[in-house]
């Protein structure tokens, strides 16, 4: 939970929630240390407002005693304490009714002020003093009370006032805090992607210069690993090249040797068996039909061993690259291992091509088609294949170029996500890498495993051929 709520979260998010929390804690004190002060100077106020409206009380008797009044309080009284705050003042008439003098919200019309009754009950006084005032008969008692409501109301809107001061300043300090750090992270979201870059062996991704010092170091170091990097696969590129050239002579010798010296050596021996078991056949006797019969089994034998020796020769070299059309070739393949694997149906389809890319571009297309479908019958133990193989062209700046695009699916048991490639793999990308090109291997929907191989090609001096016929199923060509 922890993991998913902070730590899966992006470094702005978690900077931003650390301000937040921290101002939200010093809002909590500020807020009780203002409360805690708001109720030490409403009781100092009150008991301020108590002294001042009892000795206020005691002159406005006094005068009112002085001028004769003293039997019309009634009526006296209320015009002139009416005025005073933070206190109630009651008086008890002669009729014996207790009636508010002060404040009087009905007679003058102001409404009661309002706080929140939480915020009443923080900041109001624990002890509110009380006052008694008698006549000089001892007769209707002036209560003189202490009246927190309008003193409170005061705290309250001035805190609310504060409060939302607060709320905006804050609101603005996360906005800028926001922008300000996208602009200073923005290199570390350029430094992951370029990292993504690397992992997807595009070497050539550079970082732009960071303003930041710190981040300016980062970003030279990824330049200067992204450079070294490029100059390794170069290398290993060319060197790839190189080993592919030299595996692909060698095959070609290896398959000389085999259409000139084994070839004819195999058909001097079917050419001898044969005249043996024709002069045979011209004798009589048990010994000529033994003679017969074994000159038979070798030209079994040698049949066999050309047979192999045919199936060597295609495997070691594909035909005569360059002078039969690559569709042509392509279909050819799928055909034999069609006719190999009768339990697997391989599905072609062959848009427009050139007759050639040229020897390498041909056999690195070639193999790959050979290596996808073997891996897919051998390890997938795929039922369906489907090769799609087209040039797709396109413009740019004037020039004509388009790249080959080849995809090998199948329906089988699929790779798991951790298995690392094997060596038919390797070789089939780096193979398609010294040509420039692209392969991925990625899960087929809904199963089994999809060859993608993507390889830049040069329109110039290409004749584009029609797409192959070919049939819907290998298997019934074959």
């Amino acid at each position: 939970m922890l993991q998913k709520l902070w730590y899966d979260q992006p470094v702005r998010t978690q900077l931003i929630v650390v301000v937040a929390a921290i101002n939200f804690l010093a809002a909590l004190i500020a807020g009780a240390v203002s409360i805690l002060n708001t109720r030490t100077a409403t009781k100092v106020e009150m008991d301020a407002s108590l002294e001042v409206a009892e000795r206020f009380v005691d002159v406005t008797l006094k005068d009112l005693g002085s001028q004769g009044k003293l039997d019309r309080l009634d009526d006296e009284l209320p015009p002139l304490l009416k005025h005073l705050r933070h206190v109630r003042i009651m008086f008890m008439s002669a009729s014996g009714q207790l009636a508010i003098i002060s404040p009087n919200s009905r007679a003058s019309g102001i409404a009661r002020p309002y706080a929140p009754r939480w915020f009443v009950a923080l900041v109001h006084p624990e002890v509110v003093q009380r006052k008694v005032r008698l006549l000089p008969d001892g007769t209707h008692p002036i209560i003189i009370l202490g009246e927190p409501a309008d003193e409170i109301a005061e705290a309250w809107q001035d805190f609310s006032s504060l409060a939302l001061i607060w709320l905006a300043i804050n609101a603005i300090v996360l906005v800028v805090l926001y922008l300000v750090l996208g602009r200073v992270l923005d290199p570390l979201a350029s430094l992951s992607k370029g990292m993504h870059q690397l992992e997807d062996g595009e070497y050539e991704a550079r970082l732009p210069p960071s303003k930041v010092k710190e981040l300016a170091v980062i970003t030279g170091r990824f330049n200067t690993l992204a450079s070294a990097l490029n100059v390794a696969r170069e290398e290993n590129e060319s060197l790839y090249r190189q080993l592919i050239n030299v595996q692909e002579a060698e095959r070609r010798a290896i398959a000389n040797e085999l259409h000139d010296e084994a070839g004819p050596c195999l058909f001097g021996i079917a050419a001898n068996a044969s005249s043996i078991q024709t002069t045979a056949g011209q004798l009589s006797g048990d010994k000529a039909t033994k003679i017969s019969s074994r000159a038979g089994e070798i030209l079994s034998i040698a049949e066999r061993l050309k047979a192999m020796n045919r199936a060597l020769l295609k495997k070691l070299r594909p035909g005569p690259l360059g002078q039969v059309k690559l569709a042509d070739l392509i279909v050819e393949l799928t055909a034999r291992m069609q006719s190999s694997h009768p339990d697997t149906q391989i599905h072609i389809d062959v848009g427009p091509l050139a007759k050639s890319y040229g020897e390498t571009a041909d056999l690195t297309i070639y193999r790959c088609i050979q290596e996808a479908i073997t891996n897919a019958i051998r390890h997938g133990e795929a039922k369906n294949v489907s090769v799609k193989l087209a040039e797709l062209s396109r413009t740019n700046g004037g020039s004509d170029s388009g790249e080959v695009r080849l995809t090998v699916s199948d329906d089988g048991k699929g790779m798991a996500p951790a298995t690392p490639k094997g060596f038919g793999l390797t070789t089939m990308t780096e193979r398609v890498r010294s040509l420039g090109g692209v392969c991925t291997v990625e899960k087929a929907e809904p199963k089994g495993v999809a060859v993608r191989v993507e390889i830049p090609i040069k329109q110039t001096k290409k004749e584009t051929a029609a797409p192959a016929r070919v049939p819907e199923l290998v298997r019934e060509r074959a």
